[in-house]
């Protein structure tokens, strides 16, 4: 089998959730099959990655662009100038021509099999693609994302751009889903929300997976009290995480636990962020870290308070993994098969998450049960080679399928 695979940008470094995941997932299917990817990339700061993209796959083909900075003025007068355009900025600013020319070149001078895009990023754009079959795999169901993200925004002017843009998404997310061959999402209830909210069956999920050799526990003992949340600071749900836990969770953790510490971890974290967390003492924000292992073995629990978002938080399985007790929102937690109690705790008000993690931090011999149920839960249930077999079995079926239909 021969794949064009598309991808919003290089996978390295593998510094997000998504880059993660499907880092995990394509390097183990180029070894199975032929891919050929194509992604974005900066010409300047992507250069080694491009070099490492090239020794993965077949084929690698990158699509020069410079993306404006997060929280820079560019960044803000293209969000603003954006509102008065019909797509949402995530995908308006990868509607680029060049993109489109650059697969409907490979699709005339070589022969595929399937176009697999990885996120909606890199299907809106190829949504009117004369190419079969067409699957998307949907890290997210994105405009459920922005919708929670203006549910629980404050602030005025970006709860108006977030409810715009969730409206946007929605419309293009429901024209990618109808027309392409197959859908994958990251969990059961992503399944049953696209299926409901496009009205379509073609959809299949693709279980949030970890690599258990990697992630595992670490030989040196915690740092008492101590407290870590991972993930990319320049993603809105979980700036908002922090941010929510700063403000109304830590306060009430501190009233119990005064000793307590919490490392912020994580790439691009915004002026604001640094302001709210150096007002409390024992906070560290960390930035970017080239291995987040060595953060998350000094914890006695990971916190995971997201209040917006979709899909699965890949955050959680490296956590467990690594034998952590994890104190999470229903939101955080959605898609996985983790019970309360068992493998994690659950809380969805401020209150009851500080009680939790209190609990954790006040009883070592339930900390360290639960933290072992997750440790074996992952091993047993969520490596990722199942997760890529899975996958190419269902390619087949899809390229048979087409193959099939195009004889008839």
């Amino acid at each position: 089998m021969k794949i064009l695979l598309t991808l919003p940008g290089p996978l390295f470094p593998a510094d997000t959730g998504g880059k993660i995941r499907s880092l995990n997932i394509f390097s183990r299917l180029a070894r199975r099959v032929e891919i050929h990817a194509v992604s974005f990339a900066d010409p300047e700061k992507d250069t080694a990655a491009i070099s490492e993209m090239k020794t993965m796959f077949a084929g690698y083909t990158p699509v020069f662009r410079r993306e404006a900075r997060k929280y820079s003025l560019r960044f803000g007068a293209d969000v603003v100038a954006n509102q008065f355009a019909t797509l949402p900025y995530f995908l308006a600013k990868r509607n680029c021509p060049r993109f489109r020319q650059a697969i409907a070149g490979l699709t005339a001078a070589e022969r595929f099999d399937l176009l697999f895009c990885d996120f909606l990023h890199t299907a809106a754009p190829l949504v009117k693609l004369a190419f079969s079959p067409r699957v998307v795999f949907e890290h997210n169901v994105e405009f459920l994302l922005r919708q929670r993200k203006a549910e629980v925004e404050n602030r005025a002017m970006r709860k108006l751009v977030f409810s715009r843009e969730w409206k946007k998404t929605r419309r293009v997310e429901a024209e990618v889903c109808r027309s392409f061959d197959h859908v994958f999402c990251v969990s059961g209830e992503d399944r049953r929300l696209l299926q409901q909210e496009f009205d379509v069956s073609n959809v299949s999920v693709l279980t949030t997976g970890v690599d258990t050799d990697f992630f595992r526990p670490a030989d040196e003992s915690p740092h008492p009290c101590h407290l870590v949340f991972v993930g990319s600071m320049d993603w809105d749900p979980n700036e908002d995480a922090v941010v929510w836990f700063l403000r109304d969770i830590y306060p009430l953790i501190k009233r119990h636990a005064p000793q307590v510490t919490f490392s912020i971890v994580g790439r691009s974290p915004s002026p604001r962020l640094r302001a709210i967390a150096a007002q409390e003492p024992g906070v560290e924000v960390t930035g970017w870290v080239p291995d987040v292992r060595p953060y998350l073995a000094r914890a006695e629990v990971v916190i995971v308070p997201l209040r917006a978002g979709s899909g699965t938080r890949i955050k959680i399985p490296e956590a467990m993994a690594m034998q952590k007790a994890v104190v999470s929102t229903p939101i955080g937690a959605e898609g996985l098969d983790l019970q309360d109690g068992c493998e994690i705790r659950i809380a969805e008000n401020a209150v009851a998450f500080a009680q939790a993690v209190v609990d954790l931090l006040r009883r070592p011999s339930l900390r360290d049960s639960i933290a072992k149920k997750a440790r074996k839960t992952m091993v047993e249930r969520y490596g990722w080679d199942p997760v890529v077999a899975q996958l190419e079995e269902t390619l087949e079926r899809i390229v048979r399928k087409a193959q099939l239909s195009a004889a008839a």
